[in-house]
């Protein structure tokens, strides 16, 4: 046996295992047992003070020191001077450390916030045990969208003291956000119409209906439908009607299309693949670490009317004399390209392709406008066929803009003249009087396209993060104004744990302090 048992090293240790569980079987029990917890009725001594829960590199040490040295009251905050009488509120301060910690950690509802503040260290540490009630916490946010945009704008310039914004280039980019409205609560005049005409029906019927139970005998076996609950859906149906005549109203006096019932500023955009009531956020969004320098919020689905002020705004937080900026071709608008040239800022943006009519294919490829020349010195074109085409007439545009146009008498005996032009008048060309913008944008792409291709990497980051990781792709607030403050926050938050990332909370404290 112990010859086998030399030769056989598993055989070995089999014999060996069972012997020890043999005479040592609590030894396994021991082994073979789950992660147990300690006793509940174990006496643990806590320490006594809260500053011992957090520690020195903790980012609510960062929220707490920064809101702390802003002046509250210069930047626009209700309550920042306390009133000689009536009831004491709340400082701005620790609701805005609460909104901040609460942005940076997931949490925008004001119950969830006020749930926090009872029961989460951190947050107990943050507002020195404070618990304001859901009602406060929500007031705070939805009347400070200006003073929030201006505390954003005072951690950018801190942020330009760190030097982490580099201010060569920008990307701009609008995202949609779903607003606080279902998207059948967005009518237009014919659904209105069936509506109001659907609750005057019902009303009618239930009129009837009381009418009825009015002359059915007590002692009848027909059933008689309570008059207090008729009355109830009467008086719902009633209000219905009253919100969508009023509905109706509004929309007969302006030139919208369609109305929004829950919230009226919100409008229908395409947002991922679906039309449905939301808002556009236009965002600046720095090269050097993806940070946000500035923003818009805007309930307009088309982005070609907001490239110039919002560069223009990136322009001012960043305190620079140039900027370079890239966006993409939903931004090409020439008014704001020439606003953006006149304001120092170098625009990056693919010029849309000529449209050619799906009916006559005609301009054909050969003869697009980009291949008509143009002669600076003496005013005209030079058209494919060679042909010299002279100005003789300008007209004005709605958007403010020139409009010089140019023609030449050869068409009538172009042998191409059917690939070039279905008009009876022969071909016509185009010019802005400020076309030299658009020339020197052209000739920009095709010295330096990789700007184009950087500005996805600069600036999808960013969306990504907030609506995707942070789940925060829907708005919470109705009205332009009052979601303009949940944008603050959400924006500053980003900014705020994107530099956590790359200085930490221990240098974050030291810029405050050097401050």
């Amino acid at each position: 046996m112990g010859s086998r048992l030399c030769k056989n090293p598993k055989l070995l240790d089999v014999v060996y295992v069972q012997a020890l569980s043999t005479f040592v079987p609590q030894l396994f029990v021991i082994i073979m047992d789950h992660i147990r917890g300690s006793s509940r009725e174990q006496i643990t001594l806590f320490p006594e003070a809260l500053e011992e829960y957090v520690s020195a590199d903790n980012p609510v040490r960062f929220l707490d020191a920064f809101v702390d040295q802003l002046e509250m009251a210069g930047l626009g905050f209700r309550h920042a001077t306390v009133n000689d009488t009536g009831r004491p509120p709340y400082d701005p301060k620790d609701l805005l450390k609460l909104y901040l910690y609460g942005y940076l950690n997931r949490l925008r509802s004001s119950r969830l916030l006020e749930r926090e503040s009872r029961r989460n260290l951190e947050v107990l540490w943050l507002l020195k045990r404070l618990s304001p009630d859901h009602k406060t916490i929500s007031d705070f946010r939805r009347v400070h969208a200006e003073a929030l945009h201006k505390v954003f704008q005072q951690f950018v310039q801190l942020c330009q003291r760190l030097e982490l914004f580099g201010a060569e280039l920008v990307a701009i980019d609008s995202t949609k956000f779903k607003a606080s409205n279902a998207r059948d609560r967005v009518k237009d005049k014919e659904q209105l119409d069936k509506s109001l005409a659907h609750i005057n029906e019902s009303i009618s019927q239930y009129l009837t209906q009381l009418d009825e139970n009015d002359t059915v005998d007590e002692k009848s076996d027909l059933p008689v439908v309570d008059k207090d609950t008729l009355q109830t859906k009467i008086a719902v149906l009633k209000r219905q009607q009253l919100t969508f005549e009023q509905a109706q109203t509004k929309l007969d006096n302006s030139h919208q299309k369609y109305v929004s019932l829950t919230d009226p500023d919100c409008r229908l955009m395409k947002n991922e693949r679906r039309i449905e009531p939301a808002y556009a956020l236009q965002t600046a969004v720095d090269d050097k670490h993806s940070l946000i320098i500035d923003y818009e919020l805007t309930n307009d689905a088309a982005d070609n009317n907001h490239l110039s002020s919002v560069a223009i705004q990136a322009k001012t937080a960043l305190g620079c004399e140039h900027l370079t900026v890239c966006a993409d071709a939903g931004y090409y608008d020439t008014v704001d390209l020439k606003t953006c040239e006149d304001n120092a800022i170098t625009t990056y943006i693919p010029v849309p392709k000529h449209k050619v009519p799906t009916k006559t294919k005609v301009p054909t490829a050969d003869y697009y406008p980009d291949r008509f020349v143009y002669d600076r010195t003496t005013d005209t074109y030079r058209c494919p066929q060679a042909n010299t085409m002279h100005r003789f007439r300008s007209q004005p545009k709605s958007d403010g803009r020139r409009v010089y146009l140019y023609r030449t008498v050869s068409c009538g005996q172009c042998p191409v003249r059917a690939s070039c032009t279905t008009s009876p008048r022969g071909r016509y060309v185009y010019r802005w009087d400020q076309e030299a913008v658009l020339d020197r944008l052209k000739l920009r792409l095709a010295t330096a396209p990789p700007r184009l291709r950087r500005r996805k990497a600069i600036i999808e980051h960013v969306f990504g993060t907030l609506k995707k990781i942070w789940g925060y792709g829907a708005f919470l607030l109705r009205g332009l104004n009052q979601i303009a403050s949940e944008v603050a926050l959400m924006s500053l938050a980003y900014n705020i744990r994107r530099v956590f990332t790359l200085l930490g909370t221990t240098r974050m404290m030291a810029s405050l302090s050097s401050a």
